[in-house]
């Protein structure tokens, strides 16, 4: 689709694969979980959110969720998890024809698997950002 065509996501034509944002997720230390709540939900205004199964936050942005990952930091500021994660969440159709496409194109594009929400890959752009593409169910109300 030609980012200059003005289309919205839901008016994209059929062939194209990405039509919007599921989620991101972004990471924090453990200890600055009541200073995020407050800044996501009392500050900027986004009703929390509760995803069974997901440790720490989820917020809804518009129709868009962020994700709130703790990590847990060790004594002398080592860290157990990466700071900074980011995951990139695209709701695509077709999950397995992308996956194929990825391939190649000699990506790193794991296999398709079951998710809560419907099916997904996970891949990494080039600057190795992970990419999730979800592939929603035809009754999701995001895919209307």
């Amino acid at each position: 689709m030609n980012p200059d065509s003005g289309l919205c996501a839901w008016e994209a034509p059929q062939e194209d694969f990405v039509y919007g944002v599921h989620h991101v997720q972004l990471s924090y230390p453990l200890r600055a979980q009541q200073a995020l709540e407050r800044f996501y939900n009392a500050v900027l205004g986004l009703p929390q959110l509760a995803v069974p199964g997901r440790p720490g936050l989820s917020f809804l942005a518009g129709g868009q969720r962020i994700d709130l990952l703790p990590y847990r930091e060790a004594a002398g500021g080592a860290r157990h998890a990466a700071p900074g994660l980011v995951q990139l969440a695209l709701v695509v159709r077709d999950v397995d024809a992308l996956r194929q496409r990825l391939l190649q194109q000699d990506a790193l594009a794991l296999d398709v698997a079951p998710a809560t929400e419907g099916r997904r890959c996970y891949a990494r752009d080039p600057g190795g950002n992970l990419i999730e593409l979800l592939e929603l169910p035809a009754s999701s109300p995001a895919q209307a």
